[in-house]
């Protein structure tokens, strides 16, 4: 049901091709992306600076940190934001944050969820990209992978854009196109010319900078960045991204073939019942199958609504 991703240099050229033409077609006239150190947003970075290069639309770059975010993921998003944007600064949002819950919390007397308080940075967050795309006439990259919208880890009215290029992609993948990306701008750091001007040294330089960028990002943990969990793989119980994908693909395809036999499900017994009755997925922790099954099927409200993305159909 889904194909292996072989060529990842079609898949970027697919990617930034589309990205382009939506941009083109929609009269869009800057790109915004808020920019966490993390793999998803510096991928979305790194294929909207090439859409830039080529139709000449400027990526603006926002890092907007709380007090929850480690100092490994501020430093990766400078990096990437000096690398790939056109137009970048870092915007600490911790004060705004905490008038924000404080108010909330004086105001209706009761005692405030972490996962509450995490979905008001992702709002805040939003709130201020979507004033910067609407003071440039452009739109907000959305930075959500395949793996992530199935499991519904997304902030509805928070870390949700307009147009999201990597939407096709398992996490899984989105790391291996990132490792290429890195190696396609290592790449060019190596290549010999009789006589470097000045402008080729530059070019290089760039290209090195690019590559260290994508590189930091590569080593952290994935995580949202909210104070909820250490890293997205700690709720579930997972090993790695490969665990969860595979979990994923297996539900997907199960829906699939529900749906094509006819299948009826109520109150008393579930989608999610009959799957977990069915799987046979023996070579994975039973836990950890159920988490990930409990995470897919109660956020599926969550998927109602997603942003136009590029499909899976439109990269394989």
């Amino acid at each position: 049901m889904f194909s292996e991703i072989k060529d990842y240099r079609a898949v970027f050229e697919i990617l930034v091709t589309k990205t382009a033409d939506y941009l083109i077609q929609n009269n869009i006239k800057a790109q915004i992306l808020g920019i966490s150190g993390g793999i998803d947003s510096t991928v979305c970075a790194a294929i909207c600076h090439e859409v830039s290069k080529r139709i000449n639309i400027p990526l603006i770059g926002r890092s907007l940190p709380t007090a929850f975010n480690k100092k490994d993921e501020i430093n990766s998003a400078d990096l990437v934001g000096k690398a790939f944007c056109n137009d970048y600064k870092e915007v600490n949002i911790q004060n705004w944050y905490t008038e924000i819950s404080d108010q909330l919390f004086y105001t209706e007397k009761t005692p405030r969820k972490i996962i509450c308080n995490g979905n008001i940075q992702a709002r805040l967050r939003m709130m201020y990209l979507y004033d910067l795309a609407g003071n440039n006439n452009g739109i907000v990259i959305d930075t959500d992978n395949l793996t992530e919208n199935n499991l519904g880890y997304f902030t509805i009215h928070g870390d949700v854009g307009d147009f999201n290029p990597i939407g096709g992609l398992w996490k899984t993948e989105v790391f291996k196109l990132a490792e290429w990306i890195m190696n396609w701008y290592g790449s060019y750091t190596h290549t010999y010319f009789y006589t470097d001007s000045p402008e080729m040294i530059e070019y290089k330089q760039g290209n090195l900078y690019k590559a260290r960028a994508i590189k930091e990002s590569l080593k952290l943990q994935p995580t949202a960045g909210l104070g909820i969990t250490n890293n997205d793989l700690e709720e579930l119980g997972a090993e790695s991204y490969e665990q969860v994908d595979s979990i994923l693909q297996e539900i997907l395809a199960w829906k699939w073939l529900s749906n094509k036999r006819g299948d009826t499900f109520g109150p008393t017994w579930t989608m999610r019942d009959a799957f977990l009755e069915e799987q046979q997925m023996l070579d994975m922790p039973i836990d950890v199958i159920i988490a990930v099954t409990d995470r897919h099927f109660n956020s599926e409200f969550k998927r109602n609504k997603l942003p136009i993305k590029i499909n899976r159909e439109e990269i394989i």
